[in-house]
């Protein structure tokens, strides 16, 4: 168990108030059309009635979570045959020839959301990095491994027996990988704790990570400490983002608006603002220092606190990029089908059952980490405008779609095709030599389209975004229309 011990200097921090960003907001919606080929009603009410009895059984107590039961779907139901065109329209080709693109290094994937032969399959089959469109996987395997309606249990417990206001021993925080635990609901917490007479604390203050075993994931480059390389944790706080360290004197000290990223600095965070609440505002006190380890053997239950439901929770994954929070979906997937502690490899293996159980059966995908913040996870055009028809027509549509940003009005697609506001739901990907975007458009004749696009090319950051709002227009204007395209 590792310790540290607090000096004297800690008191400083009772007075600062810790960075936090805020919980996202309600997401706001585009038009969203109609399925043509739905799940009957009975279907969906059963699949709800399911997922919200599977919730309550296990909320109360998160080690009783027992793994979704996937069944095979018998066979592969990814369609495989040609498009009604194998290659880029003359009119993008030509626009990337002009910009110094090549038109093998991008894959295109177009296909009415309600079935039928593709319209377009360019380089389709190729498997290529996604960037963050790779969250799309993640996060529709999560609404069906976790279900829409799961929340993330983070636990509260003592140690010891309690005389008169003092607690003889610790008090323990664990977490079960909550993307979006902060400081608020870490006071909830700590009320609870308080509401059982508890001011002083003789022992130490527990923070029990064993739910998850996440190992060295190294950053995708050198900027350790930027947001998007932050790593993900079974107590994750504030996303990382922290106003406290440790210096090498074993003393927390204020260091914002620096936000360091990796373990020690978030359990200063934690401990930082258990001084803030506990101490400055609650008038307690804590004997002990700070430990990290697993809860100890007898140890009480206090309270539970629960996150937001998931389906709330994608919206900013999806909207705004989050990697963190993708990261964290991985791994509470792996630790649900696979028992805990949840790895990313367990995690890979739950999105392969899923997607399997939907009779995808995605032979290019590569997972490493799940928010597409990676040089090597894969999968082709085609695989992932597969998964975009299959999330259109199944009981999890309006949650997948009401997480992704809307074209021309919020998340990372708000200041592009202006011309076709509202008119589609997309989530991008953007890395160093990657350009992704994949998602819905409803054309003008109201046909609604998956639109899949993946770009590998070293020149693709400059140019990339307005050759794939070109192939977007395409297909809203006249790409139903094959001959207007030659």
């Amino acid at each position: 168990m590792l310790t540290w011990r607090i000096a004297a200097a800690v008191a400083l921090s009772i007075s600062i108030s810790a960075c936090s960003s805020q919980p996202a907001g309600t997401a706001e919606e585009g038009s969203t059309p109609q399925v043509s080929r739905a799940y009957a009603k009975a279907d969906v009410a059963q699949h709800q009635a399911r997922a919200t009895a599977q919730y309550r059984a296990s909320a109360g107590n998160p080690a009783s979570i027992q793994p979704t039961q996937l069944s095979a779907a018998g066979g592969d139901k990814t369609y495989r045959g040609p498009g009604r065109l194998a290659r880029l329209p003359d009119s993008i080709a030509g626009s990337m020839r002009q910009s110094g693109l090549s038109e093998q290094n991008m894959g295109a994937y177009v296909r009415a959301a309600n079935g039928g032969q593709p319209l377009l399959t360019a380089n389709a089959d190729i498997p290529r990095n996604p960037a963050s469109t790779m969250k799309l996987v993640t996060t529709y395997s999560a609404l069906g491994v976790l279900g829409p309606d799961y929340r993330f249990p983070t636990e509260i417990y003592t140690t010891g027996n309690l005389a008169g206001d003092t607690l003889q021993g610790d008090v323990v925080i664990k977490g079960y990988g909550n993307p979006d635990f902060r400081e608020g609901d870490f006071r909830q917490l700590l009320q609870a704790l308080r509401a059982r007479g508890i001011r002083n604390v003789a022992g130490n203050f527990i923070i029990d990570k064993t739910y998850f075993s996440v190992g060295n994931q190294a950053p995708i480059d050198e900027n350790v400490n930027a947001a998007y390389n932050a790593q993900p944790e079974a107590l994750l706080y504030n996303e990382r983002g922290s106003c406290y360290e440790i210096n090498r004197a074993g003393q927390i000290q204020r260091i914002c608006p620096v936000a360091p990223r990796n373990a020690n600095d978030l359990n200063a965070n934690l401990f930082g603002d258990f001084w803030k609440i506990w101490v400055g505002e609650m008038g307690g006190h804590l004997n002990g220092g700070l430990q990290i380890g697993p809860t100890p053997g007898g140890a009480q239950l206090v309270h539970t606190h629960h996150s937001q439901p998931l389906r709330n929770i994608i919206v900013e994954i999806n909207k705004d990029s989050n990697n963190v929070m993708a990261r964290q979906l991985l791994l509470s997937m792996g630790a649900k089908q696979h028992g805990a502690p949840g790895t990313t490899q367990k995690g890979a293996a739950a999105v392969g059952q899923w997607l399997e159980s939907r009779g995808l059966r995605f032979s290019n995908l590569r997972i490493e980490n799940g928010s597409g913040l990676s040089r090597s996870e894969r999968i082709s055009a085609r695989e992932m405008g597969e998964m975009l028809v299959d999330i259109y027509n199944s009981p999890y549509r309006d949650e997948l779609m009401g997480s992704m940003a809307v074209l021309g009005v919020d998340g990372t697609v708000k200041n592009r095709l202006k011309n076709l506001a509202g008119r589609g739901k997309f989530k991008t990907g953007t890395l160093r030599d990657v350009r992704a975007l994949a998602g819905y458009i409803t054309a003008a004749n109201g046909q609604p389209y998956v639109v899949a696009i993946l770009h590998n090319d070293a020149s693709v950051r400059a140019a990339g975004k307005a050759v794939h709002d070109d192939l977007v227009e395409w297909v809203y204007f006249g790409g139903q229309n094959v001959a207007s395209a030659w």
